[in-house]
């Protein structure tokens, strides 16, 4: 599942530094939101690389 525009949004400002309470504020959000939604992405991101991995292990077993 892709990551929707607001959920990279907030990872970018995460990146930047900015906690939840301030990135809520930027982006005029509830900071349980902007909580939910980054937290929600992380788990988007980590189950995609746990899929390239499995991938990459079964060209290895082809090999």
């Amino acid at each position: 599942m892709a990551l929707t525009g607001r959920e990279r949004k907030i990872l970018r400002l995460h990146a930047d530094g900015l906690n939840d309470y301030r990135i809520a504020k930027k982006l005029k959000m509830e900071t349980p939101n902007v909580t939910r939604s980054r937290k929600n992405a992380l788990k988007k991101l980590e189950r995609a690389r746990a899929d390239i991995e499995f991938s990459e292990q079964l060209k290895h077993q082809r090999s």
